[in-house]
């Protein structure tokens, strides 16, 4: 068929092909979008004329993506993907179907030709999704939200726009359950705020190669069993519901006043987003004040930064830092190697320590490209006189070989969980 067609016009054509696939079809979760499969809806309505359709989304999904990256987030929704999968093929079959609305997007479309399938779907997906939790040794539950529409078959209209209509039911009844969703959750933040049940969970950091303790950073959870437990949900929903300074405040709070069953010179990494910098410097007493009354040292507490909390305001930033250090606080870098983290906002604020992301310590062993960005990022901390954290080291060979890099610190399951004191 391809005979007397020149190998020029054949790697065109080729890359055409990749080129068109990659437009309809997601290269994260490997699901054709909405345009690949209209005909297979269409066969769905046959005999049917009514089908319902599901929009179904990882909740708070533009906030979860800020604020773990879009590396994670792909693979959130990787595994969100494969879960509809099982689902499906466990008693839906051939009566329904599952697609991405968008390359690159984050809402799955799922079409049903039988009611009871429907009903099946929802009574599934209404636990969350589970994925492990990079801060704790507990699963992490992820809310799923579903949104319900019904496509139906009119004589005089055609089939695409009745598949349209039907999926823009489903995404006003996603708006709306959002809506209620948040009113709750609202108040569930409220509750936590006058009760003060902020969880606060201490992850050891080690010095190697003595493996000894240098420090803990404070992690900090919403109520047991609650919605608001996980971090992704508690930052997440606060920073949308414009609450986000108060409960930073009282993270921080919690933190300073556990970490007193600490060891009396521990040092203590805490994060903090510009939102709380600003609520803490306008609506509390300030840092400075803050960590004094708590019976701590300046010296004790590093700030951790993320590239997202500079971009939000780097002029603040910068003079918040220079204030502070003149205290003796001292700065890291959190997430450096995602999409996050950038080589100018180290040159910028001249941090103590620089955070390497756990996504490029898991797997490390088995990857010389990621042990020569190591050793990279090494060599440029100690020019800026920094010292390297490895977060997310969860096995021995990992750190065997953050050991022969040289890397100061570490982080991470293989050598302490997250714990409450």
């Amino acid at each position: 068929m391809t005979e007397g067609v020149p190998p020029s016009e054949l790697a065109r054509l080729r890359t055409e092909v990749l080129r068109y696939r990659a437009n309809l079809v997601d290269l994260s979760t490997q699901l054709p979008t909405l345009p690949l499969v209209l005909d297979q809806v269409r066969k769905l309505l046959d005999g049917k004329d009514v089908v319902q359709v599901f929009l179904v989304s990882l909740e708070q999904e533009k906030n979860l993506e800020r604020m773990v990256g879009w590396e994670r987030y792909d693979a959130l929704l990787a595994c969100m993907a494969d879960r509809l999968r099982n689902v499906l093929l466990d008693g839906l079959g051939s009566r329904s179907l599952l697609c991405q609305e968008t390359v690159r997007g984050d809402a799955f479309l799922v079409f049903c030709s039988d009611r009871e399938d429907g009903a099946h779907l929802v009574g599934r997906l209404v636990e969350g999704l589970v994925v492990p939790d990079e801060d704790s040794d507990k699963p992490l539950v992820l809310p799923v939200r579903i949104g319900k529409g019904t496509i139906r078959r009119h004589p005089t209209q055609r089939v695409e726009r009745c598949v349209y209509g039907g999926i823009l039911e489903a995404r006003q009844d996603y708006l709306r359950r959002g809506v209620e969703l948040d009113e709750h959750r609202r108040l569930e933040v409220q509750r936590m705020l006058r009760d003060r049940t902020v969880q606060t969970l201490f992850q050891p950091i080690f010095r190697l190669p003595e493996r000894t303790i240098e420090g803990y950073e404070a992690l900090s959870r919403g109520p047991q069993g609650s919605y608001l437990e996980a971090a992704e949900n508690l930052f997440g929903f606060t920073e949308r519901a414009g609450l986000l300074g108060e409960v930073e405040l009282l993270c921080i709070d919690k933190a300073l006043e556990n970490s007193r069953r600490l060891d009396r010179d521990a040092v203590l990494f805490l994060n903090l987003s510009i939102h709380g910098l600003d609520y803490l410097e306008t609506e509390g007493i300030g840092l400075v004040e803050t960590v004094l009354r708590a019976g701590l040292r300046a010296q004790q507490i590093v700030l951790e930064i993320t590239e997202r909390t500079y971009a939000d305001n780097p002029d603040l930033l910068r003079s918040w830092i220079r204030e502070i250090r003149r205290e003796g606080f001292r700065i890291a870098i959190d997430d450096m190697g995602t999409g996050y983290s950038a080589l100018h906002l180290v040159a910028d604020l001249e941090p103590d320590f620089i955070k390497l992301d756990q996504m490029l310590v898991r797997e490390l062993a088995g990857s010389p490209i990621k042990q020569n960005l190591v050793s990279a990022v090494i060599r440029f901390a100690r020019d800026s006189r920094a010292q390297v954290i490895a977060e997310g080291v969860e096995r021995a060979d990992e750190a065997q070989v953050l050991t022969e890099l040289g890397v100061d610190l570490v982080q991470g399951f293989y050598f302490g969980v997250p714990r409450a004191v």
